[in-house]
């Protein structure tokens, strides 16, 4: 037996958008409704006057293709599923059910030879057995789930939400990675092919051998070239596409956010944090990249010098921790010097976008001397934060130098 909980089974007034279409209409545009009705099952607000508006066609009902498209803004993971009686227990519920004539109910629940539908034609729910039900359904289900889990369009809006872009491109940033990787092998191999040349070629006269080598090193050289502009290649069109991604995703999550927003914040915050959206989307695909190949590479490097001296990888192991130590010391530091330079950076970025639209004001009044010293000293705490951050950085990154020179 299905249950299903708090379904909103209550008629729904037809949307008052595309006035000229709704008054030909004689019956209620029911894949609309209930759509409306299974987004609010999963805890999601939704319009119908934005979503007709949206995406249905001047005097025509929703049909299954606007149903996934307005499915997919709100956040739902929709598709269109052929399905038998046999299996609707299985069947994840609720759905909407298309009948024979073309029109949509909620299919809510399955309990033996009895089927729940609402039928946003009808004003209550109703019980049908199973061959009632068969007589009308076409045999088509459209089933949803929730994609709050992978940060939607209308979920919390933080780091998540721009995993989903990335990972759906995981396949070519794969492959970009695994270039790296060969590369990574071919810079291991050089100093080989150099110590070949210094313990076969110089000491036993071995010329023939430095032949090998030479025509060995000019393959490996131009392989590397290759592959190298390759993965540029297929790197930089992947990150375009991930740009044009983000970008859309983010005007829309933008314009969907309420009014409150906007009167709560001023223009020049907002603008500025649309701005870092590219420092996000190159640190997910260039430094998180890097750190893996990182990572997998520090192993192939450790065996590589384990075979030529224990002693000397048991230095580098032992350094390790030192590193450890001092990225533990500086992140926070560091962590809350960037957050000041960004807070700087947004109030600059805001009392000039404020300033040039309201320079009426600002000339009406006679204004120009303080805003000018108040852009001086807001100028100056913004290049200071700067200093400090990049101080800050300089002392981590001769630390680190440090360790490895001892």
């Amino acid at each position: 037996m299905r249950i299903v909980g708090d379904l909103p089974l209550t008629p729904m007034a037809e949307p008052e958008g595309d006035a000229s279409s709704a008054g030909s209409r004689q019956e209620p545009d029911t894949g609309l409704i209930s759509l409306v009705m299974l987004a609010r099952f999963h805890n999601i607000a939704a319009d119908a006057d934005q979503l007709a508006h949206d995406f249905r066609e001047p005097g025509r009902d929703f049909g299954i293709l606007q149903i996934l498209l307005a499915a997919k803004q709100l956040g739902l993971k929709a598709r269109q599923v052929r399905t038998q009686l046999s299996r609707l227990p299985q069947t994840p519920l609720p759905a909407l059910a298309v009948g024979n004539d073309g029109r949509f109910v909620i299919l809510a629940r399955v309990d033996g030879e009895q089927i729940l539908i609402h039928d946003p034609r009808v004003e209550r729910p109703q019980i049908l057995d199973a061959a009632e039900f068969t007589a009308r359904w076409s045999g088509e289900l459209i089933l949803f789930t929730s994609r709050a889990s992978l940060a939607g369009e209308l979920a919390k809006f933080d780091f998540t939400w721009f995993i989903p872009a990335v990972v759906k491109y995981r396949k070519l940033l794969g492959e970009v990675l695994l270039v790296s990787f060969v590369l990574q092998l071919f810079a291991l191999v050089t100093p080989l092919f150099f110590q070949v040349v210094m313990d076969k070629v110089l000491v036993h006269r071995g010329m023939t051998t430095l032949d090998v080598i030479a025509i060995g090193l000019l393959v490996v050289m131009l392989f590397e070239v290759v592959l190298s502009g390759i993965r540029s290649y297929v790197f930089a069109h992947t990150t375009s596409r991930i740009d044009v991604e983000l970008g859309a995703r983010l005007f829309r999550h933008l314009l969907n956010l309420p009014l409150a927003y906007f009167q709560a914040r001023r223009v020049g915050d907002t603008v500025a944090r649309v701005r870092e959206l590219e420092n996000i989307r190159q640190f997910l695909t260039g430094n998180a990249i890097t750190l893996v190949l990182d990572l997998l590479f520090s192993v192939i490097f450790i065996g590589v010098m384990l075979v030529y001296s224990g002693w000397l990888t048991l230095v580098v192991v032992i350094s390790l921790p030192c590193y450890v130590i001092l990225s533990v010391l500086i992140t926070p530091l560091l962590r809350a010097r960037l957050h000041e330079k960004f807070n700087r950076g947004a109030e600059n970025q805001a009392f000039l976008v404020e300033t040039i639209n309201g320079i009426d004001t600002v000339k009406a009044m006679a204004v120009e001397p303080q805003m000018i010293r108040r852009w001086d000293n807001q100028v100056a705490a913004y290049v200071a934060a700067g200093f400090r951050t990049a101080t800050l950085g300089t002392l981590a990154h001769e630390g680190v130098s440090l360790i490895g020179k001892l």
